[in-house]
């Protein structure tokens, strides 16, 4: 089996930077102004600047939920500003949203909807979202900021692959036998059962069949 991803529990992480040196983390933790949780340090050394889709239920303001995924995670290098490193986003995000001190924008969406780590004393290591407000022709959805998990851990435990997201990547994305290759890695990680999901093994079988057929013309 060919090795698209590094695996950290449940999650497939793809384009990691090599592990954060103790100077980057020192750097990091100096102008937050609090250490960085276990946790957090754990998933960096795997996870640094990393991508990895994956869907986060995120409260909409009206009992439901929105599936969004907040997929690229930032990066402990050097940073500047606005630059997805973790001291560039912090610079950036006090500069332009007077945001405190102990709070650390790991990752955003594809737009400029964030993660945060609260590790203020009232926060005491809880995950934020910022969502981005968007136009009212789109559908509603709350913006600002709320409250996702707890905790670190509990945030990435909650993370998972979402049906819809599958169908729909077989369907339009996948076009050659490496991204079908790729794919079932991701999904024997994060998504385990899948090979007893009908609607997912037919579809993936379709495309097996449907690749192979064009490798032969």
């Amino acid at each position: 089996m060919s090795n698209h991803y590094t695996r950290y529990r449940h999650l497939a992480i793809e384009g990691a930077k090599p592990a954060p040196t103790a100077q980057q983390i020192a750097a990091i933790e100096s102008l937050l102004e609090a250490p960085l949780p276990p946790a957090f340090l754990a998933f960096l050394q795997v996870a640094n600047g990393a991508y990895f889709d994956y869907t986060s239920d995120v409260p909409d303001g009206n009992g439901g939920v929105e599936k969004m995924g907040f997929n690229t995670f930032f990066s402990a290098d050097e940073g500047d500003f606005c630059d997805e490193t973790l001291v560039g986003e912090i610079r950036a995000a006090r500069k332009h949203t007077d945001m405190p001190a102990r709070i650390l924008p790991f990752a955003r969406d594809g737009g400029n909807s964030m993660v945060y780590l609260d590790l203020t004393e009232e926060g005491g290591g809880r995950v934020l979202a910022y969502v981005q407000e968007l136009p009212d022709w789109t559908g509603k959805r709350a913006h600002g900021l709320m409250e996702l998990a707890p905790s670190f851990d509990a945030w990435l435990d909650s993370l998972y692959i979402d049906r819809d997201t599958v169908l729909d990547e077989l369907e339009h994305s996948v076009s050659e036998p490496s991204h079908l290759d790729a794919m079932a890695e991701w999904l024997d990680i994060g998504m385990p059962a899948w090979r007893r999901d009908a609607g997912i093994a037919a579809l993936f079988t379709l495309k097996q069949v449907e690749l192979c057929a064009n490798e032969q013309d």
